[in-house]
């Protein structure tokens, strides 16, 4: 792949790196790499999470002048109570990295705010905040460690360390430790989600083609029928958005021989969920209601285009090009990818279904 090859190239080059180069490496990385795909047996990881892993060593060697004082709580600013510790991120230890990016996940949609003019905004510049756990993450990851004063005769005692029994490390007959592979997967899954769904966000443009002051279009008549007919789906997509970015493929590679429902993830995760239920037929006639309850309905008006979510495709860009449009769906929000990578998003998603059907925008 023309990707790992730029990426081995600069892993041999000039160890301090130029960050631009990892930049489009990561944009790339997004685009190119399926996070869903299978670890095949006998492997650690997939493809997408070896050169996850060699960029985390690549921002490892690169040198970045705000990184020594890199402050998260500046960073997140309001949302900064998520902060699991209070130590700076360039002597985090691994857990306290995966820790944060856990929390940054169960954040994650409460940090984005709708605004008529642009669309989706935040305060928090996501994209540097993971650059710099990545960095800290490539540190873990290009070392092994051990107390200094182990040998053969205490290995026992360092197998038995909190490390060890939290699951975090893996440790060879010489004590000599180093992160352990389902840990990497599980940082690396949920960096590269996260990392995805803000790339659309960043990158989507406003659609208006559907406003309060009037009836969408012809083009987009709904009836009782869709939504009786649409309503498996609607099951789906709403335990997908209750479900945290980054969860489902984290799920499906933590238990990937078993993995075969969302519900599973759901489940998982809290035992006692209650799914949501549908909308009345008359309030999905109201304008901007959540795009869950209407895009199910939309996909019986026209189910040739296609929908990925965070396991199946959503932003990848062998799956998009495919189609001349596609519904992508992560972490609740919803957008529209022309085979070109353009993205769309609305404020009612009858506005993208227009743009579909080749409406003419009002921007």
């Amino acid at each position: 792949m023309d990707l790992v090859r730029r990426l081995a190239a600069e892993l041999h080059a000039d160890p301090l790196g130029d960050l631009e180069v990892v930049l489009c490496l990561v944009d790339d990385w997004l685009v190119q790499m399926d996070r869903a795909e299978k670890v095949e047996e006998g492997s650690d990881y997939n493809p997408m999470h070896v050169v996850g892993l060699g960029i985390c060593a690549l921002l490892h060697g690169v040198s970045v002048d705000e990184y020594e004082s890199f402050s998260l709580h500046q960073a997140l600013g309001v949302h900064a109570h998520i902060i699991l510790c209070e130590e700076s991120v360039k002597t985090m230890s691994w857990q306290q990295i995966s820790d944060t990016l856990t929390a940054l996940q169960l954040q994650f949609k409460i940090m984005f705010e709708w605004d008529d003019d642009s669309g989706y905004e935040t305060d928090v510049d996501l994209v540097n905040v993971m650059l710099m756990l990545m960095k800290r993450a490539g540190f873990w990851l290009c070392h092994q460690w051990r107390a200094t004063d182990v040998d053969q005769t205490t290995l026992d005692e360092t197998q038995s360390d909190m490390e060890c029994l939290q699951g975090i490390v893996d440790v060879d007959n010489m004590g000599w430790k180093c992160v352990r592979p389902a840990c990497v997967v599980q940082f690396i899954d949920g960096a590269h989600a996260m990392l995805s769904v803000t790339r659309l966000l960043v990158q989507a443009r406003v659609v208006r083609l559907h406003s309060k002051e009037g009836p969408p279009s012809e083009h987009v008549h709904l009836f009782n029928h869709h939504r009786e007919a649409s309503i498996d789906d609607f099951y789906e997509m709403s335990m997908i958005t209750d479900c945290m970015v980054g969860s489902i493929v984290q799920y499906k590679h933590k238990f990937q021989f078993l993995f075969h429902s969302i519900s599973q993830v759901v489940y998982y995760h809290w035992p006692v969920y209650e799914r949501q239920r549908q909308i009345t037929q008359k309030a999905i006639e109201k304008y901007a209601v959540c795009g869950i309850n209407l895009l199910p309905l939309l996909l019986q008006l026209n189910p040739e285009i296609p929908i990925f979510y965070e396991h199946t495709g959503a932003g990848l860009q062998s799956a998009y090009t495919q189609h001349e449009y596609s519904w992508a769906l992560m972490s609740g929000f919803i957008f529209l990818i022309h085979r070109s990578g353009k993205v769309f998003y609305a404020e009612d998603v009858r506005s993208l279904f227009l743009h579909t059907c080749g409406a003419t925008t009002t921007q």
